[in-house]
Parts: structure tokens; C-alpha cells; sequence
């Protein structure tokens, strides 16, 4: 993927498809992470509160579950410092500048995590161009909708959210086209 800018699509479909096992083998160990209650291991508490109030806007909690509830921050910080270890000075430097507008704010706040709802997405939305805010948004949608068993998605609170019901076994008819055939 490119350094200077967001990478565009088809990269990043290439990149996932190439990367399938080693994000099963991250999740599994995120997992593991926020089942024991291990404290994070990558991020700096700032980080991990400017991150967690990123992704609460990416995925916010109210009446359906959010990203707290998936766990989204352990598949995150897990991922930043073993897999995703490359892009872990674009996610600092994105969450540094952050906190950083957050103060230059009018009323300023002491960091990104303290800015009201709609000062965050603001804020968001003038970051939305950049590699940081790309990294951070598809952290965040894996540990959203990861298989439970490999990590993020606590509970399939990710895959109730787009009515998907797992099943570990699929039988056909898979669809419109299998029932035609009588499977």
C-alpha cells in the first residue's frame, strides 16, 4: 500500500486476501488478550482513549452495541503491535493530531476524547483524507466484524448489528440459486 495517501480499493482487497491468515492468527491472540483482561499492550493510555472515542464514532453505542461492546480496542491494539506494526506510527501521529486539534479547539478540550459527539465527527471528517484516518477506520470495521473465535466482534455483536446469524455448519440452499437447482 501506498505511504503518502490512502490506498485505493483494489489494494486494499490485495493486501486483505494475502493477509487472511495472519489476521486469523491476530485475532485469535486479541482474543485471548481481552477474554483475560489483559491490560493494552501497544497503545499509551492517551492513544487508547483518543482511539476507543474514534471508533465510538465509526460504530456508536445506544440502542444497538457498539464498539466497547465488541471489543473493538484489544483487536486494535493487538493488531498495531504485532501485524499492523507498520502502520502503528501513522495511527500514533493520527491520534496525536487528535488530541492536538481537540485543544486548538474553541472551547479548546484536554484531547480528542473529551470534544463533544459532534466536535469529534467534525474533527473526523477534516482528518477523513488522510492514510491515518483510513488505517484507523479499518481497524476499527475488523474488530467490528471479525469472527468471535479469532477476536473483536465480542459476542457477534458486530454480525447482529447486520443481521447475520452465524452458524457453524452452512447447508444449502445458500440462496435463490441453489433452491433452483433442488439442493
Amino acid at each position: 500500500m501506498s505511504s503518502a495517501s490512502a490506498p485505493s480499493r483494489r489494494e486494499f482487497l490485495a493486501w486483505v486476501g494475502l493477509s487472511l491468515p495472519a489476521l486469523a492468527a491476530l485475532s485469535a491472540f486479541a482474543r485471548r488478550a481481552a477474554a483475560a483482561g489483559a491490560p493494552l499492550a501497544t497503545l499509551t493510555p492517551a492513544e487508547a482513549r483518543a482511539m476507543s472515542a474514534f471508533a465510538a464514532q465509526i460504530f456508536p453505542a445506544g440502542e444497538l452495541p457498539g464498539t466497547a461492546d465488541a471489543e473493538v480496542l484489544h483487536f486494535i491494539d493487538q493488531g498495531l503491535g504485532t501485524y499492523f506494526g507498520q502502520m502503528l506510527d501513522v495511527v500514533r501521529a493520527g491520534l496525536a493530531d487528535l488530541d492536538a486539534r481537540a485543544r486548538a479547539a474553541t472551547p479548546p478540550a484536554p484531547d480528542f476524547a473529551a470534544l463533544p459527539a459532534p466536535a469529534q465527527v467534525a474533527t473526523m471528517k477534516a482528518v477523513e483524507q488522510t492514510q491515518f484516518f483510513f488505517v484507523a477506520r479499518m481497524l476499527t470495521v475488523m474488530g467490528m466484524f471479525a469472527d468471535p473465535s479469532y477476536g473483536g466482534n465480542k459476542d457477534g455483536v458486530g454480525w447482529r448489528l447486520l443481521g447475520v446469524e452465524h452458524e457453524a455448519v452452512y447447508q444449502p440452499p445458500f440462496g435463490y440459486y441453489d433452491a433452483e437447482d433442488g439442493r
